[in-house]
Parts: C-alpha cells; structure tokens; sequence
C-alpha cells in the first residue's frame, strides 16, 4: 500500500514538474514571439486605417473641389439652417441682371 502512494506521489510531483518545464518553455519562446506577432498586426491595422482615412480625405476633396462656390456654400451652412447666406454666391443669368 504504502509503495503504491509513493508511486502515484512520484508521478504527480512529475507530472507537476514536466507541467511547469512545459509553462516555462512557453513563457521564454511562444509567448515574446506571439506578443511581436500582435504588435505587427496592431502596426498594420492602424496603417491601413490611416491609408483609408487618406483616401477617403483625397476622395472628398476631389468632390469638394468639383462644386461651383454656390453649392459649397450650401454643403456648408446645410445643418446649420443658414442657407440664405449663399445667395450673394449665385451665378446669375444676364437676363436676370
């Protein structure tokens, strides 16, 4: 009885021990790799956001630079209710001066 405890204490003290080598090994050459692996993605990810952003930005602008003054004006004041500002902006007709 008693040598059988001794072998089963045996195994769990090694299975604890090859349990914590297999911890350790993890810790010094799985996890730095994996963490520089998730700093890559994260670097990557906020570059493409910023190039999206970028083109988005050259998208609107090249909008923004194909309206008359009038209808910029009006993109402007829209939310905020004012058109009637824009009115000195308007192209007039000759007939109409």
């Amino acid at each position: 009885m008693i040598a059988w405890i001794k072998t089963r204490l045996m195994a769990l003290v090694g299975g604890m021990v090859g349990a914590a080598v297999m911890l350790l090994a993890m810790f010094i050459f799985f996890l730095p790799q994996a963490r520089q692996e998730g700093r890559e993605a994260e670097r990557a990810a906020i570059a493409q956001a910023a190039l999206d952003a970028v083109k988005e930005r050259v998208k609107d602008d090249a909008e923004r630079e194909a309206l008359s003054a009038y209808d910029l004006c009006v993109d402007y004041f829209r939310h905020r209710g004012r058109v009637p500002e824009c009115d000195g902006l308007r192209v007039r007709t000759l007939r109409e001066e």
